[in-house]
């Protein structure tokens, strides 16, 4: 009697044991896809076995869904039962909770759509199985005082799958965010594009001004990261890209041309003045001038092919100089 009392108990142990060995082997709800209730528009689906997974909008607090779900039993177990139950609050567009999709096994057990969670017999097979619920409100944010209300985004367990002994073996998680959080984020990106226009612009940005929009962004994350998404949002915007400053990089007028006509220009008021003192050198003087004058047409020609106003000015100090000479 004993041992047969012994062995019962080992067969039960066994039959609780089975559902948690097999939850490390593999997932238990193998893909699931979350629709708008309302809209009916695709927020986001994703598959284990496929390892695909897409996003296409956020999750909001408040909003209603229909998520519906792929739970996959890889072994039949005699008297263990699974449970689904969801965390999501009633809909108010529709009278139910659940909606079955496939045909048993699995077995439900006790079928009640309007119920929270959902009784299986642990029988090999899939089920497909659509949720209808809300997101509960307000579980993005904590009210510190009258005047502040933190915001960050929030892990909601939509569904778990219990097993016999009700430990989890698997559940639905999903980020939920809200309006103020969604205006800090598309924020954000648009801030990071700028950011990244400024950085390839060119004349470049002063580094100066980009140092500073990187700063503002951190700055904004930091807020954001605390829950002061008011704050993060109020740094976004005081960021632009109207008329940067831009980088102060020598010309080729600068960096060439003026030394050499400052060369000019001196060489012009030197002779210039001998010219004055010593009527005896002026025909040397002349030749000189005129050699530079030369020059500056070679090098006014050359440059009206890259800047138009580096161009103008060379032209007027040749000019300058044609006139001492003629004079």
């Amino acid at each position: 009697m004993r041992k047969i009392v012994t062995l019962i108990s080992l067969l039960i142990l066994f039959v609780m044991v089975i559902p948690v060995t097999c939850v490390d082997a593999e997932k238990w709800i193998v893909k699931y896809r979350v629709e708008d209730l309302k809209t009916k528009h695709l927020v986001l689906e994703r598959d284990f076995e496929s390892g695909e997974s897409n996003f296409y909008t956020p999750v909001f607090a408040g909003a209603e869904y229909n998520i519906t779900l792929t739970v996959n039993i890889p072994m039949s177990v005699p008297y263990a039962n699974l449970t689904l139950k969801t965390l999501l609050k009633h809909s108010s567009i529709l009278d139910r909770y659940w909606e079955t999709r496939y045909s048993p096994p699995p077995t439900i057990i006790d079928y009640n759509p309007n119920n929270r969670s959902l009784k299986i017999k642990q029988e090999k097979g899939r089920m497909i199985v659509s949720l209808y619920g809300k997101i509960p409100e307000g579980i993005t944010e904590n009210k510190i005082s009258n005047a502040i209300i933190l915001h960050k985004p929030a892990n909601f367990i939509v569904v778990e799958l219990l097993g016999p002994g009700l430990q989890i073996l698997d559940n639905i998680t999903i980020e939920v965010i809200d309006s103020k959080i969604f205006e800090y984020r598309n924020l954000l990106e648009e801030k990071e594009g700028v950011l990244q226009s400024l950085k390839e612009s060119s004349p470049k940005v002063a580094p100066a001004y980009i140092n500073l929009f990187e700063d503002v962004i951190s700055r904004a994350k930091y807020e954001a990261d605390q829950g002061f998404v008011s704050n993060a949002i109020s740094l976004l915007n005081i960021l632009t890209s109207d008329n940067p400053p831009r980088e102060h990089v020598p010309s080729i007028f600068e960096e060439f041309f003026f030394p050499i006509i400052g060369g000019v220009g001196i060489v012009a008021a030197i002779f210039g003045a001998l010219f004055l003192k010593a009527r005896g050198r002026i025909n040397y003087l002349l030749m000189v001038i005129e050699d530079q004058i030369r020059e500056l047409e070679g090098l006014t020609f050359r440059v009206s092919k890259i800047d138009k106003s580096i161009h103008s000015g060379l032209e007027g100090v040749k000019n300058r100089l044609k006139n001492l000479v003629e004079e």
